[in-house]
């Protein structure tokens, strides 16, 4: 009997892994489809030539990093990711550690995901990277530590790189481990900015609702006199019909905007989380309220499921919303120094829900900001 719970176990891990290669497969013929056209307006985006350049910037950096090239590196990643990368090679120096890194023969590069925006410093590419390492540290000693669960320095690594171009070259600004990264073989391709059917509906909303606000002497705090009924959301359409930005779906378009900026922000740059949050809520999306900063929180591949108005208030100044959104990923708080995962899990999904307050305090193109965490059903209110 237990002989055949390992064979029925032996077997269904080998269909999971054939599934992933198919969809790996499919995956990149579409991406190349859409590099093709990409290509058209920004060369750079042939899917060819990002997995050429892609397998480059793995090795450069793979030397960079065995060589503890700060420079370089600098170089080769993303700020906000090099940041965390500074503390882990500080780590070692301070353990009186080397971490020595050699990549053996030629690393495979798979285009899997390709972003193309009006703005060339947005694009974005998703390289699905297999790679056959020599890794260990090295003590003061001389002695060699392996990776968890190895028995020897050679390392098989499968990890999703994330590109975005500086100073005219691609640069990876997020790695995943394979298990937490298969997310991006999902998300949409954007062969050209017109084609960007989401965002561009996100824009329209959101200017229409504007353009729809109360009329200059008024004030959201004159609509309290309206005779609301019903939920949440019933008051907050009624509201609607005098200011068209409290219509749910324009605070749908802001939660949407937190969710896809916050996992960008986790190892990429932090503008456009802050362009949706405030100072104070981006400190605790990312750090997960640890105010030492020691470690983070980490989402990979948040999806939205569900997003409920819980409360309105249009008396305060600025007015207010709290809601609820229940979004499905992969999260984790991870040691900054050590990378060690201290809760959640780098593998599988999890769904979450967040409790946001969002305040009435942002520019036109984004009149909900993201206020503070962990809204309590009144008690919290923005500052």
């Amino acid at each position: 009997m237990i002989g055949v719970i390992v064979l029925l176990v032996v077997l269904g891990g080998a269909f999971t892994t054939a599934r992933h290669r198919r969809k790996v497969k499919l995956r990149r013929e579409r991406v190349h489809a859409a590099g093709a056209e990409a290509a058209e307006d920004d060369y750079y985006l042939d899917a060819d030539l990002i997995e050429r350049e892609a397998g480059e910037l793995y090795v450069a950096t793979q030397r960079a990093w065995d060589d503890r090239d700060v420079e370089q590196l600098n170089r080769l990643v993303g700020g906000d990711l090099m940041v965390e990368w500074r503390r882990r090679l500080a780590d070692f120096q301070r353990r009186g550690w080397h971490n020595r890194v050699q990549v053996i023969g030629t690393p495979e590069a798979t285009c899997v995901g390709l972003v193309n925006r009006d703005d060339d410093t947005e694009d974005r590419a998703t390289v699905l990277i297999s790679a056959n390492l020599e890794s260990y540290v090295e003590t003061a000693e001389g002695y060699r530590l392996m990776e968890d669960g190895e028995a020897d320095e050679s390392l098989g690594v499968t990890e999703y790189w994330t590109l975005a171009r500086r100073g005219g070259r691609w640069t990876v600004i997020s790695i995943e481990q394979e298990a937490e990264g298969i997310h991006r073989l999902d998300e949409p391709i954007v062969a050209m900015p017109e084609a960007d059917t989401d965002r561009i509906r996100a824009r329209a909303v959101t200017e229409l609702a504007t353009a729809d606000a109360v009329p200059e002497g008024f004030t959201t705090a004159d609509l309290a006199t309206l005779d609301f009924v019903g939920s949440a959301r019933d008051q907050a359409l009624d509201l609607s019909v005098a200011d068209g930005r409290f219509a749910p779906d324009v605070m749908e378009v802001a939660a949407r905007r937190v969710v896809a900026a916050w996992a960008e922000a986790v190892d990429g740059d932090d503008a456009a989380l802050e362009a949706v949050s405030t100072p104070e809520a981006v400190q605790q999306l990312l750090s997960g309220g640890d105010a030492s900063g020691r470690t983070r929180l980490v989402v990979r591949g948040p999806r939205v499921r569900r997003i409920r108005i819980a409360e309105v208030d249009v008396e305060s100044e600025p007015a207010w919303m709290g809601i609820q959104v229940e979004v499905a990923g992969t999260r984790y708080v991870e040691d900054r120094d050590t990378t060690d995962v201290l809760s959640g899990s780098k593998s599988g999904v999890t769904t979450f829900t967040e409790r946001w307050t969002l305040a009435l305090t942002g520019p036109a193109e984004s009149p909900w900001l993201l206020a503070a965490i962990a809204w309590t059903g009144g008690r919290k209110r923005p500052r």
